[in-house]
């Protein structure tokens, strides 16, 4: 028999896909998620992708990819708990490791363990620059203390990365701590309003960490924290397009299953629109999806993907918050329930904090828009049009957008920046979306392989004109807005 190394991708998708049922939104309690559960995806190697192949794991940017999608479109949470394990901590763990360390953190393969970071500071917020929490290198290695909250598993979780500020410096240092061995308290948990399996809470340290357990990033300033938080925006490309293959699939049935008069809600034509919005969502955050699949990697450094990750992070989580809003008005009052027969509740719950973390929405939209005019000052080009020609990840979609051309850039102050920000991640929406309709007759699917429902995974032509359009009216109003917001000032 084949180990779970050596399976085809396929049939190793396939072995995760099936144990995902048990797991679903509808059956699972919404609370942290205890470790015998965890464990039972472990056995069938939902962490082996992110494992490099000198201890045994998969090494395999497109599995990591694929197991976040397809868990996503289960359990949205498990979705992010997954990507937290994998992405964050095991892919950094491979990437700036140690070999000592390495060999230590293989326990991921034998044991039911859960490693996540611990970034987020109570008083600073995305504000890391200013975080407290600090290191001081001693004989034996290095001493951190400090506070964190919002870490996810705050209570659970068996292995840390702690990002500290040096003491008496200005570099940042990032470590890796086993709970087991003292000094990292849970002091809160959180009642946070959706995620709920994830466990989050506040967190005191003061922890004594060997010298090999340091990772091996040396960029300056938060260089290494920006790439580490490029990796987790990208995977919200992952979770919004199995989350919303789900919700399109929910709000079909619930529509066509609702009588109304001789008839059923889907009947309606302004139902009919809602559902298709939910489906044209689909299709874009399939296309950032593509994106992520095909042309990044996971086992690299991907800090010169920063603006493909903050427009992928911007883009799918309000399209995952839209969609949930449609689907709690398709439900009616029954949407606004737990226990309900539709999962209308808790999907808006879960979906709406996607636009706060990794950084606040408004925030990444300011830094998208920095990043082109700075493109468009250091390269002397003439205006945002000539960005979207020279930028690799608008260039596809330039030609059909003239929402930014004409913007007096001289003449936006910050609210200006935000709104330009998102018009930003909107043509980048539009540049995935060209490049999937070109490879779409080679992967007709949601990913690599079939998914469970994969009539809801297909999508045609037809389909991304109608996403197109639905992302070009989207800058339309984002255009009417600067121009108003430039206006008042």
């Amino acid at each position: 028999m084949l180990t779970k190394t050596h399976r085809d991708t396929e049939t190793f998708l396939r072995q995760i896909q099936d144990a995902l049922p048990a797991f679903d939104s509808r059956v699972l309690p919404q609370q942290p998620l205890p470790k015998e559960r965890w464990t039972e995806l472990m056995d069938q190697g939902i962490c082996l992708p992110a494992i490099p192949a000198t201890h045994a794991g998969r090494h395999s940017h497109r599995e990591m990819c694929e197991v976040i999608e397809i868990v996503s479109e289960y359990n949205l949470p498990l979705g992010m708990y997954t990507m937290i394990v994998t992405v964050l901590f095991l892919r950094n763990v491979a990437l700036s490791g140690s070999p000592a360390l390495q060999e230590e953190v293989d326990d991921f393969q034998e044991n039911p363990v859960i490693g996540g970071i611990a970034f987020t500071e109570p008083e600073f917020g995305s504000s890391l620059a200013r975080m407290k929490t600090t290191y001081e290198e001693t004989d034996a290695g290095y001493h951190v203390r400090g506070s964190k909250h919002w870490q996810a598993f705050s209570a659970q979780a068996d292995w840390w990365i702690v990002c500290a500020r040096q003491y008496a410096g200005k570099e940042f240092g990032y470590f890796v701590h086993r709970r087991s061995e003292g000094g990292f308290m849970t002091t809160e948990i959180y009642d946070s309003l959706g995620l709920k399996n994830l466990g989050y809470g506040l967190n005191d340290i003061d922890i004594l960490v060997p010298a090999q357990r340091r990772l091996d990033k040396r960029r300056s300033g938060l260089g290494d924290t920006a790439e580490i938080l490029c990796a987790s925006r990208f995977s919200k490309a992952a979770m919004s397009s199995g989350f919303l293959r789900r919700l399109y699939r929910e709000a079909l049935a619930q529509t066509k299953g609702r009588q109304i008069g001789k008839g059923c809600l889907y009947d309606i034509d302004y139902v009919r629109y809602k559902v298709s919005r939910i489906r044209n969502h689909y299709v874009i955050c399939n296309a950032l999806y593509h994106h992520l699949l095909l042309e990044e990697d996971y086992r690299h450094d991907i800090a010169g993907s920063m603006f493909a990750s903050l427009a992928t992070k911007v883009l799918s989580s309000e399209l995952m918050q839209e969609s949930a809003i449609d689907y709690q008005q398709l439900c009616g009052g029954e949407g606004y329930r737990t226990g309900a027969d539709n999962i209308a509740a808790n999907a808006l719950l879960d979906a709406r904090v996607y636009t706060l973390f990794d950084g606040t929405n408004d925030l990444l939209c300011k830094h998208l828009a920095d990043i082109a005019l700075r493109e468009m000052h250091v390269g002397g080009l003439p205006g945002l049009g000539e960005v979207l020609r020279e930028n690799p990840h608008t260039h596809h979609a330039a030609a059909q957008v003239r929402q930014l051309d004409g913007i007096d850039t001289d003449n936006l102050g910050q609210a200006g920046r935000v709104i330009l920000g998102r018009m930003l991640s909107r043509v980048f929406g539009l540049d995935c979306l060209v490049r999937r309709a070109q490879r779409l007759h080679l992967m007709p699917g949601a990913g690599l392989v079939a998914r469970d429902h994969e009539s809801q995974a297909r999508y045609d032509r037809r389909d991304i004109r109608l996403a197109s359009k639905l992302l070009m009216l989207n800058l339309n109003t984002l255009r009417e807005e600067l121009e108003y917001v430039q206006n008042e000032d």
